[in-house]
């Protein structure tokens, strides 16, 4: 097959030729990074100023690396990735029940 063809087959079967696929993980890999460091970053912000409700950036955190190890383990079915979702749950549901405390009771 020549380039002409394989590029015309990835375009009738509407998928990413491996340039495309390359960027786009290379694009969720950098999200991956990027959305944990802006929180903890806005966490920091939060507790310089005397801020102490910290509990909804702290479960974006543990969200995201919940739904990152939970597409690695639908990939890759281990027992160490396994306990990463248990743990990463437990912690985003621990804060996330602290968050709705703190709209429900504090404020």
């Amino acid at each position: 097959m020549n380039r002409d063809e394989i590029l015309s087959k990835v375009r009738k079967n509407n998928t990413l030729d491996e340039r495309e696929l390359w960027v786009q993980i290379n694009s969720l890999g950098v999200s991956t990074i990027a959305i944990p460091i802006l929180c903890l970053f806005f966490l920091l912000v939060r507790i310089f100023i005397g801020n102490t409700h910290v509990s909804d950036l702290i479960s974006i955190i543990f969200a995201q690396l919940l739904v990152q190890a939970y597409y690695s383990y639908r990939e890759e079915k281990t027992k160490l990735k396994l306990i990463k979702i248990i743990i990463f749950s437990i912690i985003f549901l621990i804060f996330m029940a602290l968050f709705f405390h703190e709209i429900i009771f504090i404020n």
